[in-house]
């Protein structure tokens, strides 16, 4: 029997048995993109790649039903040579969930399917770098699915609510990754929330943290800006990253539209405090709803032994860039010519050189609509993944091609891989459809599905799940000596005169007495008649 791929491995060994589904997994082939984090003038910009994953589960198909998309999320990965960043950009339920006829009493399905996806991404890029998944909260009718919100069956979580879901749901990540490691390799979750002050913040982390140890919580009220870039000292414009469609990175962008200057500071925001504090009257955050910004950090082994800065040195080039004769060059910026190499050998750049063209181009306030591969390229980018060869887009017809070698990723590419506009495509196709009624929601699915065979060419898209877990449900009548783990439940409380009795011990003439034989024993200067009439 041949083997399994790994996702549908996982997934079903996450998934209680009685679960059955249906999984499709797309990816986009990595291409160039804007560095995250900006860069200071005069500065030269990290090489980054960007892909994106797609991960879709639907209701298999019965005699007298039809398949239908049931939960989606988009995962991006920006790959540099100092971080590695997994973005969870959008999640959401068609509101069909019923369909999955999930046992009673099962754990969330649609919470086991993005921890388990989560991880299938983020294990064979833990050894490579700094890893950071980052993600933000915020409570919206719809994401992925136009019309679900119709669907009675769509239960939409107010912003507490799905900022403590989130929560929880990663909490299973972290625990699962820091089972059996110690510090400094331990992972940690961040949550900032604007507007709201350590303890409302702190009521949102999962039970879970009430147990960690105050000397080594695993849930902290903080922005790790210490665990992401090397040098803090720098102006806040350059310790944000600028992620997709994010409400922080909208707030860079018109910081950035009023004024910086020559150092790259901006005239209003000059704190990291500042700047959260700022974030919290912007309409996102403050228009009756809270948003809950999440990360959580992964130090690699290496990372965890050296600091970030000398990671990045690594990844910098040892020949000197001379600015002032590439200003006066016509050719088109090249990127940083990297290796990822394994954990042992660390990151070792070629000793080529990268160079950078002025004036730089505006920043895009997407970095996927950032620099990309020109379509030779991106054909040439799907060509080399299976071969864990990566090319980054470069333009210069005198410099080499730049390489990234991640041949441990290679094994969570998508069932079909697609070009970024191809991606964006199948996206987009889903963007526009209508999912307001099951027979609609069905309609898209398929359609959907279609135009992804389309795409990629492929003759076959979708995986199916059974589930494995073996479900164990609470016990219906527990038994008397069970009870006591309730503290505060079935206690009662102590009369006067038994407190008093367990203070004095009562004798007889055969020595102490048991409880009982001495409450027989009692002083008639204890026992109080009841007054007639």
């Amino acid at each position: 029997m041949p083997a399994r791929p790994p996702l549908q491995s996982r997934l079903a060994a996450s998934l209680p048995v009685g679960i059955s589904l249906r999984s499709y997994h797309a990816s986009s082939t990595p291409s160039s993109t804007t560095t995250l984090f900006a860069s200071l003038p005069g500065e030269l910009e990290e090489a980054t790649l960007c892909e994106s994953h797609f991960l879709a589960v639907a209701s298999p198909q019965h005699d007298d039903s039809r398949e239908v998309l049931v939960y989606a999320v988009e995962i991006l990965i920006f790959t540099s040579p100092s971080l590695t960043t997994l973005f969870v950009s959008k999640a959401d339920s068609s509101g069909f969930s019923s369909r999955l006829n999930a046992p009673k009493g099962s754990p969330s399905i649609v919470g086991s399917v993005i921890a388990t996806f989560v991880e299938f991404l983020l294990e064979p890029r833990l050894n490579q770098s700094r890893v950071v998944l980052s993600l933000f909260a915020r409570s919206q009718n719809q994401y992925l699915f136009p019309g679900s919100i119709e669907n009675v069956g769509k239960h939409v979580l107010d912003d507490r609510q799905l900022i403590k879901w989130w929560c929880r749901v990663m909490d299973n990540v972290l625990r699962r990754r820091n089972d059996g490691l110690s510090l400094p390799c331990r992972a940690t979750a961040h949550l900032l929330v604007p507007g709201c002050d350590r303890a409302e913040t702190k009521a949102l982390f999962p039970p879970s943290s009430h147990l960690d140890s105050p000397s080594a919580p695993n849930w902290i009220n903080s922005y790790p800006a210490e665990l992401l870039v090397a040098d803090t000292s720098k102006p806040p414009r350059h310790l944000i990253p600028r992620l997709p469609d994010d409400p922080k990175s909208r707030f860079l962008d018109d910081l950035d539209g009023e004024f910086v200057d020559e150092r790259g500071q901006w005239r209003s925001v000059k704190t990291l405090d500042q700047f959260w504090e700022m974030m919290s009257y912007r309409q996102e955050c403050s228009a009756g709803r809270l948003v809950g910004f999440l990360w959580l950090v992964f130090p690699s082994s290496q990372s965890a032994h050296a600091p970030l800065n000398l990671l990045e040195e690594t990844g910098k080039m040892r020949d000197s860039v001379k600015l002032s004769t590439q200003t006066n060059q016509s050719t088109p910026r090249s990127v940083q010519v990297l290796e990822y190499d394994s954990l042992n050998s660390g990151v070792q750049p070629d000793g080529g050189s990268r160079s950078i063209e002025a004036p730089k181009p505006p920043r895009a306030s997407s970095p996927r609509s950032g620099s990309q591969t020109d379509p030779t390229t991106v054909a040439r980018l799907g060509n080399e993944a299976g071969k864990g060869s990566l090319t980054t887009a470069v333009a210069s017809a005198e410099q080499p091609m730049p390489t990234i070698s991640i041949e441990s990723t290679k094994g969570t590419q998508g069932q079909i891989v697609l070009d970024a506009d191809q991606y964006q495509s199948l996206l987009d196709w889903l963007l526009q459809s209508d999912f307001a009624g099951e027979e609609l929601a069905a309609e898209s699915t398929k359609g959907w599905v279609q135009k992804a065979l389309e795409l990629s060419g492929g003759a076959v898209f979708g995986q199916p799940i059974n589930g494995e877990r073996p479900l164990t449900l609470p016990k219906a009548h527990e038994p008397a000596a069970a009870q006591h783990v309730n503290v505060l439940t079935g206690v009662r409380k102590k009369r006067k005169a038994d407190s008093m009795m367990e203070a004095r011990p009562a004798f007889s003439e055969g020595g102490p007495t048991s409880r009982q034989a001495s409450v027989n024993t009692l002083p008639t200067s204890l026992v109080r008649k009841k007054a007639k009439g």
